[in-house]
């Protein structure tokens, strides 16, 4: 065995056995009640006529419901494939095993797991939506890096047969899970063929395939009733508005915050790799001047606004959140600002591209309603690959001593790894313990059963009904009799 191998798979298999415990004991909630549900069979056997066209999200849900340890291998395989389809796209292509490797690997695996813990709570945290919004990212990756050499070539890459074979049912697959991912992914298809022939007069058929792949995808997704319904507003859940002031209103009030600045670590580190690219590229104009203020005065606010969250510009909310709206895009556009500059061009055209899909990706929100962290999840990644790309540029281009850094990572990545085990062994011994007395109230008949709230509630969602229509689930799903009151209590230190 390679030592490639050896290094590549470590890091994989503890990637894969830290989020098989995750997803072993993360509490069923919320969506989790429902798909439980022998109705939730019914539906699927009408095609899930009027509910949404997440297809193939809805059966990774019903499966992940009547299983315990399907909902952890799904989990854990979804989050090791992703870490894989982003360690694929930054690696270097050495033959042998290198530090840059392993440092960029262990940065992708640091980068996943230090989310934020709203985002936490809706991808890892809730498995009914991580079903739907994590396996359309690492489907869309895998396309872009098959693809990527348009951005990176002065001329056409041979194109493997079996690649423009495969990108037909995955072009439809991925379509087929969250409505703005499959908004974005058909856009994202006409763009690169447009590009591609702009630029190299020729369209390759893995294009053309994944176009009207990605098309038919979506045609198929949005057949669904239940989006006329959301558009004429007699869904009762989905809405979907489309004015100025509603759009104008979204963003500043809600993608804006979820876009930028909760992604504190993420962006601290990337400012920290920012200011060292301008370092090294030894300019000194108004642009890199106002770029370095930018991003330091960016940073500073980033970490007092994740210490102090109270603390705001106006006592008007809407004036608040229009500035804060105004430091976001200030910051996107200098980060696009300083790779476009300072960094080659057929590697800086890619980087822009997945930044600015970050943005473009979240755009379909603007009219939607409701929306949440979950929603994010994919924007997080493009972001995420932008920084560990930047660490590539630099590790190629300045040869450096990566021992403490790999070091300084992988105690980093162990530690929050330690964190989270022993964060979700509480979870799960108070969720064990309520399951206990939920069966001995059953058995008991009792008339009241009281079940304890479950520790670290900011790492997974709701696991309190948070009306009756969701306590009648909640009871149908542990097979509680209607008639038994259910009570939740904090347990006392």
């Amino acid at each position: 065995m390679k030592k490639k191998s050896k290094v590549c798979w470590l890091i994989y298999i503890a990637a894969f056995v830290v989020f098989l415990y995750i997803g072993y004991k993360v509490p069923y909630c919320h969506d989790e009640w429902q798909w439980g549900l022998d109705e939730r069979i019914e539906l699927m056997k009408n095609g899930f006529k009027d509910y949404n066209g997440r297809y193939l999200g809805n059966l990774l849900a019903l499966l992940i419901t009547r299983s315990v340890l399907a909902k952890a291998v799904v989990l854990a395989a979804g989050v090791v494939w992703l870490l894989d389809v982003m360690y694929k796209n930054i690696r270097f292509e050495e033959e042998s095993w290198t530090k840059e490797n392993t440092f960029l690997l262990l940065g992708a695996f640091f980068l996943l797991i230090s989310i934020p813990s709203t985002l936490f709570q809706q991808s890892y945290g809730w498995p009914a939506a991580f079903v739907n919004f994590v396996p359309p990212v690492f489907l869309f990756l895998i396309y872009y890096n098959w693809t990527e050499w348009v951005y990176t070539k002065q001329k056409q890459s041979a194109i493997p047969v079996w690649e423009t074979i495969m990108v037909i049912p995955l072009g439809i697959s991925v379509q087929l899970f969250s409505e703005n991912i499959t908004v974005f992914v058909a856009f994202y298809a006409v763009w690169i063929v447009v590009y591609t022939l702009i630029r190299y007069k020729n369209i390759p058929l893995i294009e053309l395939n994944f176009l009207w792949a990605s098309i038919a995808g979506a045609l198929i997704m949005f057949s669904n009733g239940a989006y006329s319904r959301a558009a004429d507003g007699s869904d009762g859940y989905k809405e979907i508005h489309i004015t100025v002031s509603g759009l104008a209103r979204q963003f500043i009030s809600n993608i804006w915050y979820h876009l930028s600045i909760n992604n504190w670590v993420l962006n601290i580190l990337l400012i920290i790799v920012l200011l060292i690219l301008i370092q090294k590229s030894g300019r000194k104009t108004f642009a890199t001047i106002e770029m370095t203020i930018v991003f330091c005065g960016y940073s500073v606010y980033s970490v007092f606004h994740k210490i102090y969250p109270q603390w705001v510009f106006d006592s008007d909310q809407n004036l608040n959140n229009a500035i804060n709206t105004m430091l976001a895009i200030l910051f996107f556009a200098n980060v696009l600002l300083c790779i476009w500059k300072n960094v080659d061009r057929k590697e800086g055209i890619s980087m822009c591209i997945l930044y600015l899909s970050s943005g473009a990706v979240a755009a379909p929100l603007l009219a939607a309603n409701p929306i949440g962290a979950r929603c994010f999840y994919v924007s997080y990644i493009f972001q995420a690959l932008v920084l560990l790309k930047l660490i590539r540029y630099l590790t190629g281009r300045y040869r450096t001593e990566l021992f403490y850094p790999i070091l300084i990572t992988g105690m980093a990545v162990c530690v929050l790894c330690v964190i989270y085990v022993r964060m979700f062994l509480a979870i799960g011994q108070v969720n064990d313990y309520r399951a206990q007395l939920i069966q001995t109230g059953i058995e008991q008949e009792q008339r009241e059963i009281v079940l304890p709230v479950l520790p670290y509630s900011e790492y997974f969602y709701q696991t309190i009904p948070p009306n009756e229509r969701w306590a009648k689930r909640f009871k149908k799903f542990y097979h509680i009799p209607e008639d038994v009151t259910v009570r939740f209590e904090q347990i006392l230190e």
